[in-house]
């Protein structure tokens, strides 16, 4: 007779915690912070706000340098 595995369980998405704050809470919950994607060198500032209807709203902004200064 052979052995019964149990189905590995599903994975919730990362922002899981955030959203049953939200929902449970009432009230948005914010997300803030500084990302660099693997395999780049370039820092994104990202805005995440999961509201109590369950939507989420989402903005990613490259941070680019400044431009150079003269030298003088």
């Amino acid at each position: 007779m052979g052995r019964h595995r149990r189905p590995p369980s599903p994975r919730l998405p990362e922002d899981t915690d955030a959203r049953l704050r939200a929902i449970a809470g009432g009230q948005p919950v914010v997300e803030e912070g500084v990302v660099v994607f693997p395999g780049s060198t370039v820092p994104y500032v990202y805005r995440t706000v999961h509201r109590p209807d369950g939507t989420t709203e989402q903005h990613l902004v490259r941070l680019d340098p400044p431009p150079p200064r003269p030298l003088h």
